[in-house]
């Protein structure tokens, strides 16, 4: 495989949150892509300055820009990951993920 072949497969999760009656918020996925991505490394300087901008960098990976919808969370693997940042990059977007507390179950309507 090359170095820049599509290597990932991933699940765009577009997310919004819902109180019930009583005031417990809960996610719910209100739309979702399968793409596959480029993974990428995160170099050192990424994550040095992910801490100093507060926040975690776990993941980096490249897709074609036209698939990119805004989506604000990925799912990789049975992990969900917050899209921390986005990069343009001609006609790529790196997108860096930071690993989340939600799991399936914290989502209503959570694509299989």
């Amino acid at each position: 495989m090359f170095p820049s072949s599509p290597n990932i497969n991933l699940r765009l999760l577009r997310l919004v949150t819902n109180a019930n009656s009583i005031g417990v918020s809960k996610y719910k996925c209100v739309s979702f892509k399968d793409v596959i991505g480029i993974a990428k490394s995160v170099t050192s300087r990424e994550h040095h300055e992910s801490r100093v901008h507060n926040y975690r960098i776990d993941r980096a990976l490249k897709i074609q820009s036209f698939i990119y919808d805004g989506s604000k969370h990925a799912y990789i693997d049975g992990i969900i990951y917050k899209v921390e940042r986005t990069y343009i990059s001609g006609s790529f977007i790196e997108i860096y993920l930071g690993e989340s507390n939600l799991v399936e179950d914290d989502i209503d309507d959570f694509p299989d």
